[in-house]
């Protein structure tokens, strides 16, 4: 997808509010997350993790996890925050092994039993460490892709929540193809068949695309404009 975007990497720390780069994002959490450290529970091993978008960097995200949380745990985060539209399969592919939630269809000893293919039971503590790059499908079909990486890990504490945002992009501000206003609405059709498929409100009411009815609104989302995703709800 190509289009107009007045955009600059930019996000904000969910803890403290500071606006920053992306890059420096990093540098700025790993002091504040310690300043902002919820006081309940008891102490636990707590990983890092850097999300964006494998294709497109506008769409990035920090969060910090239990390494006892499972991997089905972070799954729904990420559907929550980004991605559910029609409950579609997702899968993480961290070391050429597919963790999935089996659904019915990956019974032992069933059709789609495969040694490389496991469970998103699997805690983080057992399957990453610091430095791991991993990716996570979301639908496929009409996929969106992440890819992950482990930046940090320490001890330290969360509370009964087996994970909390950290900091999220700020939303792109995409043009419309009429007019150069800041759009509303991106239009499926056009994502694949013209340069700017970005429509403000008003033009996209008068938009001529012989799939008109494949509008969806403009979400901070690398899901936007795919399937029915209309953003978190």
């Amino acid at each position: 997808m190509t289009s107009m975007s007045r955009f600059t990497s930019y996000g904000i720390c969910a803890l403290c509010g500071k606006r920053t780069t992306k890059a420096a994002m990093t540098r700025h959490l790993g002091s504040c997350l310690t300043e902002h450290e919820p006081s309940g529970g008891k102490a636990a091993r707590l990983f890092r993790l850097r999300i964006e978008d494998a294709f497109s960097p506008i769409f990035w995200m920090d969060v910090e996890i239990k390494a006892s949380a499972t991997l089905e745990d972070l799954d729904d985060f990420l559907r929550q925050k980004w991605l559910e539209c029609c409950g579609h399969l997702s899968a993480f592919y961290i070391e050429g092994d597919a963790y999935m939630v089996s659904r019915g269809i990956m019974e032992p000893g069933g059709p789609f039993d495969d040694p490389n293919e496991h469970s998103m039971k699997a805690e983080l503590g057992e399957v990453l460490s610091k430095g791991s790059h991993f990716r996570h499908v979301y639908d496929f079909g009409t996929s969106t892709e992440l890819k992950l990486r482990v930046v940090d890990e320490r001890e330290g504490r969360l509370g009964r929540e087996p994970l909390r945002l950290l900091s999220l992009n700020e939303a792109p501000v995409w043009e419309c193809e009429v007019c150069g206003e800041d759009a509303d609405w991106i239009c499926t059709f056009c994502m694949y068949e013209r340069g700017n498929p970005f429509y403000c409100e008003l033009h996209a009411e008068d938009h001529d695309c012989e799939e008109s009815e494949m509008l969806l609104p403009v979400v901070n989302s690398p899901r936007m404009g795919m399937c029915g995703y209309g953003g978190p709800e």
